[in-house]
Parts: C-alpha cells; sequence; structure tokens
C-alpha cells in the first residue's frame, strides 16, 4: 500500500556518546524496493526516512524483511542493527481468472432436470474477500437460456433447469461471469458452448397424397395410386427413413426425387398386377408403415 518515491516511515537510532562519537551514518542492506533518505536535524541528529522505490506485489512477496544498520564516527566505530519487517497489504489488483480457456461440452437431448451439464472453476490471487470468487449469467443472457440452465454462483456447477430439445435448437452459448468480493468488484467473462446431441425422440411422420379415391380392379401394373412423402425431425441416422409394404399385396414404392429437403423422403406408390375392387385409402393407410433410425 505504499507510494513509490514517498517517504514511507521515519527510524531513529540513539547513541550515548556525542559529537564524532554518536550516530553519524545509516546503511540499508541490499533490497530491491526500499533506500533509506538521511535528514540531518542538527542537534536531534541525522534521521533515516524509509523510502519505496520500486511498487510491491503481495502475490509475488507479501513480507519483505531489510536491516538498517547505525554506525558512529568513532574509532574504532562501532555499530548497531535492527530488522524492519515490511507486510504487503493487499489491494483488489487481480481479476478472476478462469481455469481453462475453452469451455465446451455434449448434452443429449431430454436431458432430466439437474443434470450436471458442466462446471467451471476461476480463480483470484487477491487475499480475503478480494480473493473470493463467485459466479453469475452474463448480462445479455437470453431469457429462454435463463429457462433452460441453471448457475450455482459458490461451486461455477450449470444444471439442466428446462426441457432441452435437439430439434428446437442444436447449441448453446452462454457467457458466465466470475467476479470478487471486493467493494469495487473485478470481474471476468467466459463463454461456454452446450452442443445438444439428438435422440431418437420422433417417429416419422407420413404425408399420403391419393390421385384416385379409388382404383378400378383391372388397373395395368404400374399405374400411380399415391405419392408419399415421409418425414423425420430427427437429425442424421435418427432421422433417416425407410418405407415399405408387406408382400401379400400388390403395391410397391418406387423412390423419387420431388423434394428439394434432404430430410423428406418421397415415394411412389404404383400397382404391380391387376388388383380386384377395393378402396384405395381403407386398405393403403392399413399396410403402410416407415421405420427410422
Amino acid at each position: 500500500d505504499f507510494v513509490s518515491y514517498q517517504r514511507q516511515g521515519k527510524l531513529s537510532a540513539r547513541d550515548a556518546d556525542s559529537g564524532v562519537n554518536s550516530v553519524q551514518l545509516y546503511k540499508l542492506s541490499q533490497n530491491e524496493h526500499f533506500r533509506i533518505d538521511i535528514k540531518d536535524r542538527g542537534e536531534d541528529g541525522k534521521i533515516p526516512f524509509l523510502i519505496l522505490q520500486k511498487p510491491l506485489d503481495r502475490e509475488t512477496s507479501s513480507k519483505h524483511k531489510i536491516h538498517l544498520t547505525a554506525l558512529d564516527g568513532g574509532r574504532p566505530q562501532k555499530s548497531g542493527t535492527m530488522e524492519i519487517i515490511v507486510d504487503v497489504i493487499d489491494v483488489n489488483d487481480n481479476v478472476p481468472v478462469f481455469t481453462k480457456d475453452a469451455y465446451s461440452v455434449k448434452l443429449s437431448e431430454n436431458a432430466p432436470i439437474g443434470t450436471a451439464v458442466i462446471q467451471v472453476n476461476a480463480t483470484d490471487a487477491d487475499e480475503g474477500t478480494n480473493g473470493e470468487v463467485f459466479f453469475s449469467f452474463g448480462h445479455d443472457v437470453d431469457s429462454n437460456l435463463l429457462r433452460l440452465f441453471d448457475l450455482d454462483p459458490v461451486t461455477g456447477e450449470i444444471v439442466v433447469k428446462g426441457p432441452i430439445d435437439f430439434e428446437q435448437k442444436y447449441q448453446y452459448e452462454i457467457d458466465i461471469q466470475a467476479s470478487d468480493k471486493a467493494s469495487a468488484p473485478l470481474t471476468t467473462e467466459k463463454s461456454i458452448f452446450i452442443q445438444i446431441v439428438d435422440v431418437n425422440d420422433n417417429a416419422p411422420e407420413i404425408e399420403v397424397t391419393s390421385l384416385s379415391v379409388a382404383i378400378a380392379e383391372n388397373s395395368k401394373p404400374g399405374t400411380t395410386v399415391a405419392l408419399i412423402s415421409v418425414s423425420d425431425l430427427d437429425s442424421g441416422m435418427n432421422g433417416k427413413v425407410s418405407c415399405s409394404v408387406p408382400e401379400d399385396i400388390p403395391f410397391s414404392l418406387i423412390p423419387c426425387v420431388l423434394s428439394v429437403c434432404v430430410c423428406v423422403c418421397v415415394y411412389v406408390c404404383v400397382c404391380v398386377c391387376v388388383y380386384i375392387y377395393i378402396c384405395v385409402k381403407n386398405h393403403f393407410y392399413s399396410v403402410f408403415s416407415c421405420l427410422s433410425g
């Protein structure tokens, strides 16, 4: 807490002798932070003042020990030495530092409430309340995120608070602040990246467009009966669909490319033989099936 190049303390030594046999000189042990400034006060003798010449850093060294020696002018010369201990008082000059440069984690969708997602940690080189760290969400965090995730201010652990749905959002970026507890706190911020992992939680959706209400019993093989589009909201292999009809019915599915959306499969349903009178809609919905994943 010393100010460089200002007098920090007055020191003195007494010698029962007088004149040249009294204290004539002061010497300070070798160090890089302090020197002495001697003022001659006449009859009061020479008074040494301790001067700070280089800033102190408590985080580097919290205590400094130096020795001051007083010498008289007699022959033989006599001296006396005292030890000076300087305790460095902490000031809040260090910001909290996160222990990792980046935080990234994967989280499965539909994770139960209370599931631990990730834990952040930060340290502060200061001491006391200046070095105590607590965590909070950044000021600009979207309110929707606050409904999905919770943060423990003491441990820095993030847990699931609301429903996580890959189909709603597949990645989250959350700003976390680490602050000390000083009267004028210092704060640092870090982004947390949470990647949502898709779970096969959506069944394929089938949409049938019939080209005819009924099909004639003497329809030729290859006659188009309907267009079928199949989609699955899941991603990757979870969203890949395969469609089929039973072998004992006179219909076949032919894949076709009619959609620009890769998540939708389109099939043409055709007759494969002459078929006895039947209502396409009633029969078709009962035999068509799709699987995903």
